[in-house]
């Protein structure tokens, strides 16, 4: 009861910040001029939109496969991409990516995987998403801008870019080094776990390419999505300004306190959009078409699949991590 409590204080407090977030996005707004302006769009593109990011997910699906398949992974990419779609869609509601760790738990009870093994996986491919998105973010404003990128995004890259470099140097560290860490005989209890998670980040290096060039694509889907939102209103907008905004408003997906970045992405949508001169009035309705496509039917479909998968066996419930006994130890993917 404890853990749940915490749980859901954790849910409301992500979701007020959200709320004020959202009313801060909202205040400058004119409800009436979105409205008309919404209903205007061309239902054609608004159709593509959607299709360009549903059509993500078994991409991430395939790329999924390809990274566990040393694993003994048995399944269909497309029962991957609906555990990604699930597991998404639930941290769409919860904060700090909570809904990763539900993936590791599907990937245990649908496929036999160790759900450590398996949340390290998920966040390798995640650090594979994060590289891709700064390489994008970084090229399209020097492309956009030159030597006059503006303040606001010049400080978040000069944030970002260590960050990256120093998340990759610490799973290089952990990988290779992390039974030489001070504290590492205080979690020899958790070593089976550990181990399996470590296992998780292994990747072959020639699927290295094939995850990179997968992960491009997963992206440029994404970027289709704000592209055809475009198209509806009748807005003519190349391919670099759209990566720019959708590369960039990316890194609000992580942030811990909002569910999925809400309310923190669509403010920063805002002023990317500004710093193109696409000005309030017609930035609105983009904005708010674009994250029901990727926030708001996300949830929704969510639940829809939650009620009526009959492929997945959607269990919801509280768990404990499996202990990996010495035995079985060697089962482990040994991957080259």
């Amino acid at each position: 009861m404890p853990r749940k409590n915490r749980l859901w204080k954790r849910t409301l407090l992500s979701f007020l910040v959200s709320l004020i977030l959202l009313y801060l996005f909202l205040s400058k707004a004119n409800p009436g001029e979105i409205i008309r302006s919404m209903k205007k769009v061309d239902p054609f593109f608004i159709l593509l939109a959607f299709l360009s990011h549903y059509l993500s997910y078994f991409l991430r699906g395939y790329r999924w496969k390809r990274m566990i398949q040393e694993a003994g992974f048995q399944g269909r990419t497309f029962d991957l991409a609906k555990i990604i779609f699930l597991f998404q869609s639930l941290n769409c509601v919860l904060p700090a990516k909570l809904g990763d760790v539900y993936g590791a738990h599907l990937m245990k009870i649908n496929f036999s995987l160790s759900r450590s093994f398996s949340l390290g996986s998920i966040f390798l491919w995640r650090v594979f998403d994060f590289v891709i998105v700064v390489v994008f973010a970084m090229g399209t404003a020097f492309l956009l801008f030159g030597d006059k990128i503006p303040s606001e995004f010049l400080f978040a890259m000069k944030v970002v870019g260590p960050c990256l470099l120093g998340l990759l140097l610490l799973m290089w560290l952990f990988f290779h080094y992390y039974r030489r860490f001070p504290m590492a005989h205080r979690f020899e209890r958790f070593r089976g776990l550990i181990e399996s998670f470590r296992e998780g980040l292994r990747i072959r290096r020639k699927d290295i390419p094939f995850i990179l060039v997968t992960t491009t694509f997963i992206w440029l889907l994404e970027a289709g999505r704000f592209y055809f939102v475009c198209k509806s209103t009748a807005l003519e907008i190349h391919l670099i300004p759209v990566l720019f905004i959708t590369s960039s408003a990316a890194f609000l997906t992580a942030i811990p306190f909002t569910p999925s970045g809400l309310g923190a992405v669509e403010l920063s949508m805002l002023k990317l959009l500004e710093f193109l001169g696409i000005g309030n009035p017609v930035a609105y309705p983009l904005i708010i078409w674009d994250r029901i496509i990727a926030h708001w039917s996300q949830v929704l479909l969510g639940v829809v699949l939650l009620l009526f998968s009959s492929t997945i066996k959607l269990k919801i419930g509280e768990f404990q991590e499996e202990k990996i006994p010495p035995s079985q130890k060697n089962e482990m993917p040994k991957q080259s």
